[in-house]
């Protein structure tokens, strides 16, 4: 699947548009989750802090084997054991090492559904969910931020929540995530 280059910026100034736990927690990560999912994982923003806030593993997927490096990198510093990288495309069907992927209580489409294809990429993550698991979404606002895709390919709430429904899944809430966010739940 190609993804929409944004201009990621570097480590140290990505990490200061989020309060990660808040995300988190507003998206319903718990403990109860067995198998967390983060496709586009990046740095790692995400999948470090949820790491610490599930029972079982969770899984990090990027196509960029420099951002796996750099988020490997954290997850050894942070002595963390329940992180695994995988350097791939959930769009892959031929691909039998993403098979690790299935099953899963939860996946996270973070800052990533300006890729070209998005209602293709929901259908792949909820394919990945067993029933009753959620798909956490976040993505930047359709206004003025320091950072993020350009206007002309940034998604609007209702786009992901009609993607959502073509693949299958339910919304369980919308939200703002201030200052340059707003999530969405669904559930399978």
């Amino acid at each position: 699947m190609k993804y929409r280059q944004s201009g990621m910026p570097d480590e140290g100034m990505w990490e200061t548009f989020f309060d990660t736990q808040k995300i988190l927690q507003s998206l319903q990560v718990t403990h109860k989750i067995k198998k967390f999912i983060d496709i586009g994982c990046g740095y790692g923003t995400f999948l470090i802090p949820a790491s610490k806030m599930i029972s079982g593993i969770a899984i990090g997927i990027d196509l960029d084997r420099e951002y796996l490096k750099l988020c490997d990198k954290r997850v050894s510093k942070d002595n963390i054991h329940n992180v695994q990288l995988v350097n791939g495309d959930i769009s892959n069907n031929n691909d039998t090492s993403l098979d690790l992927l299935k099953g899963a209580d939860y996946v996270s489409l973070f800052n990533i559904l300006h890729c070209e294809e998005p209602l293709e990429l929901m259908k792949c993550a909820s394919s990945l969910l067993v029933d009753g698991g959620k798909i956490g979404v976040i993505h930047w606002k359709q206004e003025e931020t320091p950072r993020g895709p350009s206007f002309d390919i940034r998604p609007s709430p209702e786009s992901i929540m009609k993607w959502g429904e073509h693949g299958g899944l339910q919304v369980v809430k919308q939200i703002d995530l201030p200052p340059y966010h707003f999530g969405i739940l669904f559930k399978k």
